[in-house]
């Protein structure tokens, strides 16, 4: 069995199959299966793994022709008329309505406009005008803020593509919520600039850090809490779970830095 990683195009994002074999090789165009259509890719890398117990097939990945090659750039082409069409009827109609981006795969017949709206819009004429323009199926689909930023391959605030768009996605049909507590078990900022990803929402990167902050904390006396340290009763003010640091305070006011692992909790 083989590993193979297709940067996708235009996004870039990197997708995985798992093949029993394949005659692909590095930098070879290849199309793929999506929910409606098929998506076009760049070979990254292929190698070799273990057989793969829960191996469920590759997605009818296959090396691309001229002709698929031909077709996706003409899509393409007609995604960006669609996109610029529909924001002149979107403000001719003066709908409450905030385009996100177009789709037109190759093999579907539909064109999909992807948008985030704050209320119900009833969107029937503005369907009926892109239908009578393009000659083709219509589907408005409503998405929500943390859904933009994955549909745009956004960056995110660490530099790289935002996980949603990566990886996220491929896991699972619907994002985790983010709670605070994942936020106070790191001893971040609770202000919302510091927390929250481009789309405004708290950080999916939290989720992934929570499992491990979680299992250091209780490793770590409480912050307020009093231990004994060297036959003195010492206050805890303040920790490093990552350094495995602990900052105490004396009775007579003096701090330390000391390594959690010398502490003995009273």
């Amino acid at each position: 069995m083989v590993l193979v990683g297709v940067k996708v195009h235009p996004e870039k994002r990197v997708v995985y199959f798992i093949l029993e074999e394949t005659d692909l090789v590095e930098e070879d165009w290849c199309t793929f299966e999506l929910k409606e259509g098929k998506g076009l890719g760049k070979v990254k890398f292929i190698s070799p793994i273990k057989e793969n117990p829960l191996f469920s097939g590759g997605r009818d990945l296959k090396k691309a022709t001229s002709a698929d090659i031909q077709e996706f750039e003409q899509r393409q082409e007609i995604e960006k008329k669609a996109y610029q069409v529909a924001l002149e009827k979107i403000s001719f109609r003066k709908l409450p309505i905030k385009l996100i981006v177009t789709r037109y795969p190759v093999g579907s017949r539909r064109i999909t406009f992807y948008y985030t709206a704050k209320q119900r819009v009833d969107f029937r004429v503005l369907v009926k005008d892109l239908a009578a323009v393009f000659n083709l199926r219509i589907q408005m689909q409503q998405v929500g803020v943390r859904d933009e930023p994955q549909l745009l391959c956004s960056c995110g605030v660490c530099g790289r593509t935002v996980c949603c768009a990566l990886f996220l996605a491929k896991r699972k049909e619907k994002l985790n919520s983010v709670s605070l507590e994942a936020a106070r078990v790191q001893n971040l900022s609770l202000a919302s600039s510091k927390i929250s990803g481009v789309c405004g929402r708290l950080r999916c990167c939290l989720n992934f850090e929570y499992s491990t902050y979680s299992a250091l904390k209780k490793k770590f006396p409480q912050v307020g809490q009093t231990i004994k340290w060297q036959n003195e009763k010492v206050k805890v003010v303040g920790r490093n779970l990552l350094k495995g640091t602990v900052v105490v305070e004396t009775e007579k006011g003096m701090r330390k830095l000391l390594q959690n692992k010398d502490l003995a909790e009273k």
